[in-house]
């Protein structure tokens, strides 16, 4: 059974009573703002909104969940991350390449104490940069030294890195909002061979690795779902969105010239298996809370208006209708292709409002 919507977490209200009993809040006084986190995947993030706080993870002050807090009042923290898998809500994820340092530093000690006070004068000092976002920071590794006396010369790989998304959530985070799943059946290599390449044995091939995969995704979801629900101490209600119909039509044959696989077809069944799957592992999840539910599976299909909004996968196509970014779009970057545009968002925005009442 799906929870209301609710204004504030119940750590929040326990606090709250706990630190003025017998005290009424003033009058006209407002009651705390509510605490949503978003998670997962670029179509979380926000790739393909056009605007964006930075250009690693992708995210955008327009994305859904942007718009939904906006609508509530709500504070939001943005913890998705564009090329998010399952296992990134709850390990750490690696950001781009890793980069050296090299830096002498005054220390004392054996060669081990030396050396890790010269991690901790590093990490002090910020030798490897300041992370741009509050959930990344600096892996640091020695990679070689040479002590002299009391100094120690030392040279670093800095890698950066994004926390467990997870770690975003606590017990006052009263929802969590994520899409993943996408990238662990190989969105990316789907869009390659079946919408930039047309390659009919590349597009079989990938929808036939996509397709096997998903039963355990559901299993994998189902569990990272389940940690982020315990992550706020039973307080947050998770919400799991589906994607948008990626195409708008459910035929299209490839080669186009002469079609020997219909690719239109298998991927609408590879989304609607997907929906089928998220849908009943988030039910499953749901019904074994032992009647406290926290739950919820958010078809955003027909906020989009099915297939009307999705990309016509034609060589010369007309996606006048789209409301996703068009392979190879005149000033759009490789990382915006085939992402929700801010008329996408917003339709995403609308389902999850709805399911949110």
């Amino acid at each position: 059974m799906r929870r209301r919507r609710r204004t504030l977490s119940i750590a929040t209200a326990l606090a709250a009573l706990a630190a003025g009993i017998g005290t009424a809040l003033p009058a006209g006084a407002a009651p705390p703002s509510p605490d949503y986190v978003v998670l997962g995947d670029s179509y979380s993030a926000g790739n393909g909104a056009g605007t964006y706080t930075e250009r690693t993870c992708w995210r955008s002050p327009d994305n859904y969940a942007a718009k939904v807090a906006a609508q509530d009042g709500a504070n939001l923290t943005n913890a998705a991350c564009s090329g998010g898998v399952v296992a990134d809500i709850t390990q750490p994820r690696a950001l781009g390449s890793p980069f050296v340092r090299t830096a002498t530093y005054e220390v004392s000690g054996t060669a081990a104490v030396q050396q890790r006070k010269w991690l901790q004068r590093a990490e002090a000092d910020a030798l490897c940069g300041t992370p741009a976002q509050p959930d990344w920071y600096y892996e640091q590794t020695v990679t070689s030294s040479a002590p002299t006396g009391r100094q120690l010369t030392a040279t670093v790989s800095c890698q950066l890195t994004a926390a467990p998304q997870v770690e975003s959530v606590t017990p006052q985070t009263d929802a969590v909002f994520l899409t993943v799943g996408g990238n662990d059946i190989g969105f990316s290599t789907i869009v390659l061979q079946c919408m930039v390449l047309r390659s009919p044995s590349g597009c079989r091939t990938t929808m036939d690795a996509a397709n096997a995969t998903l039963p355990a995704l559901k299993d994998d979801t189902a569990e990272a779902l389940a940690a982020i629900r315990e992550k706020s101490r039973g307080n947050a209600h998770v919400y799991l969105l589906g994607y948008p119909h990626l195409l708008n039509t459910d035929s299209y044959g490839i080669p186009e010239a002469a079609p020997t696989y219909d690719a239109g077809a298998a991927l609408d069944e590879l989304q609607r298996r997907g929906d089928e799957l998220q849908r009943e592992g988030v039910a499953e999840l749901d019904a074994s809370a032992k009647g406290r539910g926290g739950f919820t599976f958010v078809d955003v299909k027909p906020a989009w208006g099915g297939m009307a909004h999705g990309l016509d996968p034609r060589s010369v196509p007309d996606n006048t209708q789209a409301w996703l970014v068009p392979v190879l779009a005149p000033g759009r970057e490789l990382p915006e292709w085939v992402h929700p545009t801010v008329e996408g968002y917003t339709a995403s925005a609308s389902a999850l409002s709805a399911a949110m009442r």
